[in-house]
């Protein structure tokens, strides 16, 4: 190996990004998935991974790529009153030094598009994936929004940006952020709205004017798991990609559709994940090879650190640890002592699923709703 397969960028300081006591969204988890990224890598694999560990918060001039520059006043008076006030419906409070907060994941993110974009490969921004901030607003946990601020400066150097969205949630803030934009294909994974927040992504909304056709929403019932996302992804994602012909791809990575995640419905395992990240890998690097992945929503410590390790072992094109392989020790205790919860002794663990009622009929449904929304034709598996 002539070199590191995959760049990592996690700063500490990305844990000040901290919504108060109680509130379901943090950066530990994220955090816990680094650690346990360090722990567990085998020795002679350490040289696949670039740890990039210092990001100084976006400027202005960069955060202005995406958001109104009204917006950042409000959010940097905010940050320094000291106010813990919802800066949406009650989601998404402010805190104290949340602007210095925000800014330096954003940096994170970007400073992945940009290494990516400068020498091609893979990069993974854990901290990442706050896709829910809209140009003049906060919402959903999220108060700016790294993954639009750095295809926002993809798209300004000229680059063609496929962007995938995995997370439970529709992406709202990414995809009617470039609704409008032809050179952003934006696929979107989620829960259907009509069940869960935002209440948005049907697979009627497909862009408007340069961008029209290239916004595809596949929302999902509560219960589908594996059974609905692993097809549809594998029939869905490479006739978009190889069309469109991204120059660099973006994954939005949340594990908040993981089973028994307190804040949604879906069933995804590792298996499913797994089967996913691979095809993203390969269809990566199809079109150039340049892929960058963030973090996202994920609400059960336990299924984030994990399933985030194991995506970062398939970026670095390192095997995944056979099943039962036990989680070090160190790295276990050091869970317990962060969540106060008892760790997981191992990598995978025995799906509790409930009965899922998807089917074939259920994926012939939505894929004929989606041509006929998009007005082109699927493959038939």
């Amino acid at each position: 190996m002539s070199g590191p397969r995959l760049s990592v960028v996690w700063d500490p300081r990305f844990r000040s990004y901290d919504l108060g006591p109680g509130h379901p969204f943090d950066e530990a988890s994220r955090e816990s998935a680094v650690r346990l990224i360090e722990a567990s890598l085998p020795t002679g694999r350490r040289a696949s991974i670039e740890w990039l560990r210092t990001v100084e918060p976006a400027t202005d001039s960069s955060l202005l790529a995406f958001h109104a520059g009204r917006y950042l006043e409000q959010i940097r008076a905010a940050s320094a009153s000291g106010s813990r006030r919802p800066l949406d419906g009650g989601d998404t409070p402010a805190f104290p030094g949340c602007f210095e907060a925000s800014a330096r994941i954003v940096a994170g993110t970007a400073r992945a598009i940009g290494l990516v974009l400068e020498r091609g490969g893979t990069a993974f921004a854990p901290a990442g994936g706050l896709h829910h901030a809209h140009r003049d607003r906060a919402s959903g946990f999220c108060i700016f929004n790294d993954l639009a601020v750095g295809i926002a400066g993809a798209l300004e150097a000229g680059r063609r940006v496929a962007y995938v969205d995995l997370d439970v949630h529709h992406g709202d803030g990414v995809m009617y952020g470039f609704y409008r934009t032809g050179r952003l294909l934006d696929i979107d994974f989620h829960q259907d709205g009509r069940t869960l927040f935002p209440g948005t992504g049907h697979v009627t909304e497909t862009g408007s004017g340069d961008g029209a056709g290239l916004k595809v929403n596949v929302p999902l019932p509560p219960g589908a798991g594996d059974e609905a996302l692993v097809p549809l992804a594998r029939r869905l994602l490479p006739p978009l990609l190889e069309e469109f012909r991204p120059e660099l791809l973006v994954v939005q990575h949340g594990v908040d559709g993981h089973w028994g995640d307190p804040l949604a419905q879906l069933q995804y395992t590792a298996s499913g994940y797994a089967a996913v990240d691979r095809l993203l890998v390969d269809l990566a690097s199809q079109s150039g090879g340049r892929l960058v992945v963030t973090g996202g929503g994920g609400y059960e410590p336990r299924n984030v650190a994990r399933t985030l390790a194991r995506a970062a072992y398939l970026l670095a094109g390192v095997e995944l640890p056979a099943d039962p392989t036990p989680l070090p020790d160190a790295w276990r205790e050091e869970f317990f002592e962060s969540f106060g919860l008892p760790a997981p002794a191992r990598w995978v663990d025995l799906p509790k699923l409930a009965p899922s009622s998807w089917g074939s009929s259920h994926e012939m449904r939505l894929v004929r709703d989606l041509e006929g929304a998009l007005g082109r034709r699927f493959p038939t598996p």
